[in-house]
């Protein structure tokens, strides 16, 4: 069966860049992924409209485009809110910026109001058309049965709040506790660390490695790229060098998942709080975000920050999940008070074990083997044991639904 067909509309004020996407779009080579599993005779339809950010709304609700390409002047006062409230009426539409500057300040704000990916003018074909290639796929994924395997995110709200202290341990609870096979993915690119907390062991292979080979990617191949903790849990690690950070483009991002997906129960990956393509598009497959603060200020404002990204990404509440780490019962700011700042509930709260904690990060060794009865390791045990019985509770709902 043929996929459905793309529509993609395209305004700008510059009739070059008009015509450059369109003959990107209709030139390129028909063996390019873009093509794969729709009809190569006629895959999108394409609509360019000169004008401005003015005209948004009614290319929308005329044609539904799938994909909006809009070039930014930078300089209309109501940009943001005009597309802001585009987003907010058709969620589905994804939107791609075109505009020659992207400080890090202005991606946030666009991606605030539900803005995917911004690229840089004047428009290369290569990056219009790996973007447009990864909008598909999201399109496609939308349409698909989700994988057997769980995605899970661990994201700090700020630095230093034991975020990857506690995606590792919990990968390393959920295999030696409940007997499922874990994946924890190390997405903090050029900082990443999450091996250490678990093993002393080096590998010569880490995830830009397997991006660099993303064409021969599946489980065999992913297996044998990590560094083997348990017999049914590995970890796939950042590069050593900052600078392979690069070599992990958005479009490894969706395979390498999916491969996971379909050879792990759960999938755990540790993410940085800094927003890129990548970051997004791994966000984007989860199932449950964790966000995980601690009891200042700080912490909390940073969260509502990150909060706010992620609605403008489409992301419901409850995918988001918050954890309060190093949770102390004396602190002035209490659970409650960040439950009524953050307007959801708290999930779990990790009592503060400074000295056992302190000892398992300085030796590599998990909680769960290091000090099995210890307050912190007992609460990720419980996390463990809650996602292993939602986990089981699924497969069982279904056996009933097909029986």
């Amino acid at each position: 069966m043929k996929e459905k067909k793309v529509i993609i509309a395209a305004i700008s004020q510059s009739q070059q860049i008009l015509e450059n996407i369109r003959q990107f779009l209709t030139e390129f080579d028909a063996a390019h992924p873009f093509f794969q599993d729709s009809d190569k005779e006629n895959p999108h339809k394409i609509l360019t409209i000169n004008g401005d950010i003015q005209q948004i709304s009614a290319v929308v609700e005329q044609e539904y485009p799938d994909l909006l390409l809009l070039e930014s002047s930078g300089d209309e006062p109501n940009e943001m809110q005009i597309l802001g409230n585009v987003t907010t009426r058709f969620p589905s539409l994804s939107v791609i910026m075109l505009c020659p500057i992207q400080s890090p300040e202005w991606l946030i704000e666009i991606m605030r109001v539900g803005v995917r990916e911004a690229l840089s003018t004047p428009l290369s074909r290569e990056s219009l058309l790996n973007a447009v290639e990864r909008c598909q796929h999201r399109i496609r994924q939308a349409s698909m049965p989700v994988g057997n395997g769980k995605v899970l995110a661990f994201i700090p709200c700020k630095g230093g709040s034991g975020a990857t202290f506690l995606a590792a341990n919990l990968a390393y609870t959920l295999a030696a506790q409940d007997n499922k096979r874990v994946a924890l993915i190390d997405f903090n690119l050029q900082l990443g660390d999450a091996s250490l907390f678990l093993s002393d062991s080096k590998s010569q292979v880490s995830i830009a490695d397997v991006a660099r080979q993303i064409h021969r990617l599946d489980g065999a191949f992913l297996a044998s790229s990590m560094i083997q903790v348990l017999p049914n849990m590995g970890i796939l690690p950042a590069p050593n060098e900052p600078e392979k950070a690069t070599e992990i483009k958005p479009e490894h991002v969706n395979p390498l998942l999916q491969v996971a997906i379909k050879n792990y129960d759960f999938v755990i990956l540790d993410i940085s709080r800094r927003m890129d393509a990548v970051s997004i598009q791994a966000l984007d497959k989860t199932d449950t975000i964790f966000l995980v603060i601690q009891q200042t200020l700080p912490f909390i404002r940073d969260a509502k920050r990150l909060m706010n990204v992620f609605h403008s990404l489409g992301y419901k509440d409850n995918k988001l999940q918050l954890i309060v780490n190093r949770y102390d019962k004396k602190s002035e700011i209490t659970l409650d008070d960040i439950q009524n700042t953050l307007k959801i509930p708290v999930f779990k709260s990790i009592p503060n074990n400074f000295s056992v904690v302190d000892e398992s990060v300085n030796h590599g060794v998990p909680v769960f083997k290091f000090a099995q009865h210890s307050p912190v390791a007992k609460a990720i045990q419980e996390i463990s044991s809650e996602l292993n019985q939602s986990d089981e509770h699924q497969i069982h709902w279904f056996k009933r639904l097909f029986s």
